[in-house]
């Protein structure tokens, strides 16, 4: 087996990664392709990240079905409700089950709340909720900053709390980290939505405050990442990768700093640059 068939393109020391421990056969598990190099063909042994359908009922009602790693299920049944505005807050879920791959999350209302379901495949789809239950108050009135070097060393320990996607190059990486760059909760999933969820749920569910906190993502930002970001509370966001147009507008308008293309020595804040010390 090539053990370092996708980690050999990545600009780094060569890492203890083949001893990181994985759980195979629930996050990845190895395939055999045919490799061709030019006039060379053979066979080989490779990760493939697994991926499995998971649906979220909240009060009863299925509100959405995502493709997702199958861990940390509680975490992005969390981060999901919080971040498209289905509940105000962690406060407002009263219990989370997780049985069968679906998660069960109970606000305690006698009765759901007519809330819209969620198409599965938002993530390329339009923002679906009205502006209004996008501004978050925390947001705006957070004094939260970073220094713009904090950003950077803060941003090169996406490779490190990237193991998934250093045996299969399949994932996205998403931290919470404070003022000082302390990352205070990691996770990746396949998508770049569902590793925000994930991340978000994780620090939700131990109590953080997110409006004291920064988001950092290796995928790019579109307008939905920053609605979720602002959902939860968060003043700052920032991206190794691309940030769309709408994506800017909306953190121009509720008072967000977004960052992109965060990549050491530069680092481009599109807005709310008083937050970038």
């Amino acid at each position: 087996m090539r053990e370092s068939w996708h980690a050999d393109r990545i600009e780094e020391p060569e890492a203890t990664w083949k001893a990181e421990r994985l759980r195979s056969n629930i996050t990845f598990r190895s395939l055999k392709c045919l490799e061709v190099q030019g006039d060379q063909r053979r066979e080989v042994e490779v990760d493939v990240a697994v991926d499995e359908t998971v649906k979220i009922f909240l009060d009863g009602k299925c509100v959405t079905a995502l493709a997702v790693l199958p861990i940390q299920l509680k975490e992005m049944a969390v981060g999901f409700l919080v971040g498209e505005g289905l509940v105000e807050g962690i406060h407002e879920i009263a219990a989370v089950k997780e049985q069968n791959r679906s998660v069960f999350c109970e606000t305690g209302k006698a009765e759901a709340s007519g809330m819209p379901a969620i198409d599965p495949d938002r993530e390329e789809s339009p923002d679906p909720y009205p502006s209004n239950r996008i501004v978050s108050t925390g947001s705006l009135e957070s004094d939260f900053a970073m220094k713009a070097d904090t950003i950077l060393k803060t941003v090169d320990q996406l490779n490190d709390r990237a193991k998934l996607w250093r045996r299969t190059g399949a994932t996205h990486t998403s931290i919470v980290c404070n003022s000082d760059g302390e990352v205070l909760a990691s996770c990746e999933d396949i998508g770049r939505s569902t590793s925000v969820d994930k991340t978000v749920g994780a620090a939700l569910l131990c109590g953080m405050d997110l409006s004291r906190c920064a988001l950092i993502t290796t995928g790019r930002l579109s307008k939905a990442i920053v609605a979720k970001a602002a959902r939860a509370g968060f003043p700052v966001i920032i991206s190794r990768s691309a940030p769309m147009s709408s994506a800017v507008d909306l953190a121009q308008e509720i008072g967000i700093t977004l960052v992109a293309f965060a990549r050491s020595p530069n680092l481009y804040v599109y807005c709310g640059e008083e937050r970038v010390i």
